[in-house]
């Protein structure tokens, strides 16, 4: 980020579920803590979210009323791609002037801020960016009139720390970032991966990121461009920053969740310095694919 910038931090992720309560129990299996369950009447759809400490927030939605608007856009969205990332949400301090920026940047929006309905429980403003803006990612930004939502129930040690995205125009994405007057880090390869990565720093020491794949004969290469393919461009990972990788990953392993391996170290080329990484199965994670990170003690600059 630069001083400047509109666009704040990354603060929450909403996944488009077919079965609400059974995509709960999968993402509790995974250690997170629900904090409430809601039915948003003006918007026709169930919600489930687990907090965190900090603000920020994982969804889980479902549309069940296709007479209102939002539920029938989720139920056609389900419909269409299955259980699937639907929103990332970025916070701003003042809607009006990101409003105003966002239409002098030339960047298609949904349409005008709207108030958050009744039912959300809090006073909130919020703008909607077309999804072809981020690469097919459909994105929210969001002001909050009372600080940082609040939770009696979080998930303890966690919080997210990074969006990363995937599309066929990445340079799109890139010109909607700065456009909103974030400017990014130097892009950087990593060639063990088959991947080259551009990082937005965000306030709060969130992230960005955006993944275009360079070389299918690594997996996660072939992964990116598998994705692309299928015609998934937008959301492909949420990473969560959590207090200890390798004891989350024996918790898991105990409770019979399939991993990608164990954790691993990251590449040297990791923007963060040393973290501990670990992937969960997609099959465990309806919607998106989780990466829990732990950054190695000593390096708390996420971007030295």
């Amino acid at each position: 980020m630069t001083v400047g910038s509109t666009i704040g931090r990354y603060v929450g992720v909403a996944i488009a579920v077919p079965d609400l309560t059974a995509a709960v129990k999968q993402y509790s299996r995974l250690g997170f803590v629900v904090s409430n369950l809601s039915y948003r009447t003006e918007w026709g759809a169930e919600v489930a979210t687990f907090g965190f400490a900090d603000g920020s927030y994982l969804e889980l939605v479902s549309g069940v009323d296709t007479t209102k608007r939002n539920g029938a856009a989720i139920a056609a969205f389900v419909e269409r791609f299955g259980a699937r990332t639907y929103l990332s949400c970025y916070e701003v301090a003042d809607m009006a002037a990101a409003y105003d920026r966002v239409r002098e940047a030339g960047i298609d929006v949904v349409g005008p801020p709207q108030f958050a309905p009744a039912s959300v429980g809090e006073r909130a403003e919020m703008l909607w960016l077309q999804p072809s803006a981020m690469g097919g990612a459909f994105t929210q930004l969001l002001r909050l009139h009372d600080g940082p939502r609040q939770f009696e129930a979080t998930t303890p040690g966690t919080r997210l720390f990074t969006q990363v995205l995937v599309g066929h125009d990445s340079e799109r994405i890139v010109a909607t970032m700065t456009g909103l007057g974030s400017i990014p880090n130097p892009s950087y390869e990593v060639p063990q991966w088959g991947l080259r990565a551009t990082v937005f720093e965000l306030p709060g020491d969130t992230n960005m990121e955006i993944a275009v794949p360079t070389d299918t004969a690594r997996p996660q290469g072939a992964a990116l461009r598998r994705a692309l393919d299928a015609g998934r461009s937008g959301h492909y990972m949420t990473t969560f920053e959590v207090d200890d990788v390798d004891l989350l990953a024996k918790r898991l392993a105990d409770a019979g969740v399939e991993t990608l391996g164990p954790p691993t170290d990251s590449p040297t080329q990791s923007p963060w310095g040393p973290c501990r990484q670990l992937w969960v199965h997609p099959t465990r994670s309806p919607g998106t694919f989780v990466q829990f990170l732990t950054r190695i003690s000593g390096s708390t600059d996420p971007h030295s």
